[in-house]
């Protein structure tokens, strides 16, 4: 590795490809739960193998989703290249995301205490249900925070 600082350009551009990925991994989680929620609860037999791929695969997906958020990303980075992309400003944005999916955690939990005072839900779809939109919901809002930043800046 070089102990060269990346040029202005290049951190430019990585900053917009962190905020792109963002967006679109945020949209298609997003997307791809309503493959979930339209099975019927009596469908999703856990011993069938495609049902613990699916799980598997959800599970590895919000994982890096939440350690991407965690981060900033950009492993495969330089230290340096990783210290610049993350600036105070990007840092509070993620800080700012983690509240957003904070309370949008807490509002799915209401409102799904609320639904299952009128029928039935599983604990699995609980669970996946508030995970989802908040892992989603700080994405989307990392992403925001980071693209009007970027417009200003």
């Amino acid at each position: 590795m070089s102990s060269e600082l990346p040029s202005a350009e290049r951190i430019e551009r990585l900053q917009k490809r962190r905020t792109r990925l963002a967006f679109v991994q945020g949209f298609f989680f997003l997307i791809w739960q309503t493959s979930y929620f339209t099975q019927q609860p009596e469908d999703f037999d856990l011993v069938r193998p495609v049902n613990q791929i699916k799980i598997g695969a959800y599970v590895v997906w919000a994982g890096m989703l939440l350690l991407f958020l965690a981060t900033g990303g950009g492993w495969a980075l330089s230290r340096q290249t990783r210290a610049i992309l993350n600036d105070e400003s990007t840092i509070e944005h993620r800080r700012r995301a983690f509240t957003v999916g904070f309370w949008v955690a807490m509002a799915s939990c209401l409102a799904l205490y609320v639904v299952g005072l009128f029928t039935p839900i599983t604990s699995g779809q609980t669970l996946h249900t508030i995970l989802s939109l908040a892992i989603a919901a700080s994405l989307l809002t990392f992403a925001r925070l980071e693209r009007r930043a970027q417009k200003d800046g």
